[in-house]
């Protein structure tokens, strides 16, 4: 796999940023809040060396007070975490299945970028810059840092914490999943890149970045077959990458006791009729047309579902494939930013994927 192709590379020749140092970390009482039924959705501001963000929490109503999984979910350039939560509809979720979702905020640095600025020119993490791609400084650190935050003071269940992102917001999930392995349980990827600005192959680096913390990591990810700015063939790199780092973390050797052979194989949705033109087309701002608008798709785009196990036979790596889809949240209400209205709703499968796996297990819950 290539390391950054077409629109991939246009966005980091045109972004430049990265924050620096590391330190203490502190968070301000809520900013803003929106209170309803299913529960709160509060707006925060953390603190630390590696520098401020804010970030939005929705803590569902009538849900346990304590022990409760919670999903960390990055936004993409040109969007919000306040956008990327009605895109994703993660809010709505988590009020029927009784999880804290958790949205940090790039900073929005006009005109802009690191190291000038602390944040992004339009918004995108810097998941591409060797600053905020380790351990402990940058972007990784911050976000990490409102994780544990939120995890102490809603006593989440550190086992079950995991982090997911779309585009910009995938490839720092991914960094996230390297670099904090001992905090996250999964990883969800979608339209995301291999670590290290796509440019791990084999998944050593994942598997170094690691370090003394190094397990197997279960991924989740989503790519569309038309996306023109996370092509295929960069999902695939992941894909390829991250089997690779797990074969590596099982046993420390590269001897495939993680396959590269899918454990299955699974189309849903070509069986409908398409009836053309009947769709939206989305013609929003920041939004690419929707191919399955114009065809005429109904209710959902045709998908491939592929899975993955390690030597005990668990699901550690599931890859939808959504055919004719361009660069967008799927099964998305609005014209949010990069937002398809047809299903699936991967929402809901990276969430049931996610609940098979939990820090400290070996193996996964069926």
């Amino acid at each position: 796999m290539q390391p950054v192709r077409r629109g991939r590379a246009l966005a980091v020749a045109a972004i430049s940023a990265v924050l620096a140092s590391t330190g203490a970390a502190a968070a301000s009482s809520a900013a803003g809040s929106t209170p309803s039924a299913q529960g709160s959705f509060t707006e925060h501001h953390f603190h630390s060396a590696d520098g401020d963000r804010d970030y939005w929490v929705f803590d569902p109503a009538h849900s346990q007070r304590s022990g409760r999984p919670m999903v960390v979910f990055l936004h993409g350039c040109n969007e919000t975490a306040t956008e990327t939560a009605q895109a994703s509809h993660f809010n709505d979720l988590a009020a029927e299945r009784g999880f804290v979702v958790v949205y940090p905020q790039q900073n929005v640095t006009s005109g802009s970028s690191a190291p000038l600025a602390d944040g992004n020119g339009i918004g995108c993490w810097n998941w591409f810059l060797p600053q905020d791609q380790d351990r402990g400084s940058g972007e990784p650190a911050i976000i990490a840092g409102i994780t544990q935050l939120v995890a102490k003071q809603l006593r989440i269940d550190p086992q079950r914490i995991y982090v997911e992102g779309v585009s910009a917001g995938a490839d720092m999930a991914v960094t996230l999943g390297a670099t904090y392995p001992d905090v996250f349980a999964a990883v969800g990827a979608i339209a995301g890149c291999a670590y290290r600005t796509c440019s791990d192959a084999t998944g050593e680096l994942t598997y170094d970045a690691m370090g003394p913390n190094a397990r197997v990591v279960p991924m989740f990810i989503e790519n569309g077959t038309a996306d023109t700015l996370n092509n295929m063939g960069m999902a695939g790199g992941l894909l390829t990458s991250w089997l690779g780092a797990d074969d590596l973390a099982d046993d420390g050797v590269m001897n495939n006791s993680v396959s590269r052979q899918p454990a299955s194989t699974t189309n849903y949705g070509f069986d409908q009729t398409p009836q053309p033109l009947s769709g939206d087309a989305c013609i929003h701002n920041n939004t690419l047309t929707c191919p399955g608008g114009v065809v005429g798709f109904q209710q959902t785009y045709p998908y491939t579902v592929t899975t993955y196990d390690d030597s005990a036979g668990c699901d550690v790596l599931e890859f939808w494939a959504i055919h004719f889809m361009e660069h967008a949240h799927p099964d998305a209400p609005g014209d949010g930013p990069y937002s398809d209205p047809l299903g699936p709703d991967v929402t809901a499968a990276s969430y049931d994927f996610f609940s098979t796996h939990s820090l400290g297990e070996r193996g996964c819950s069926r």
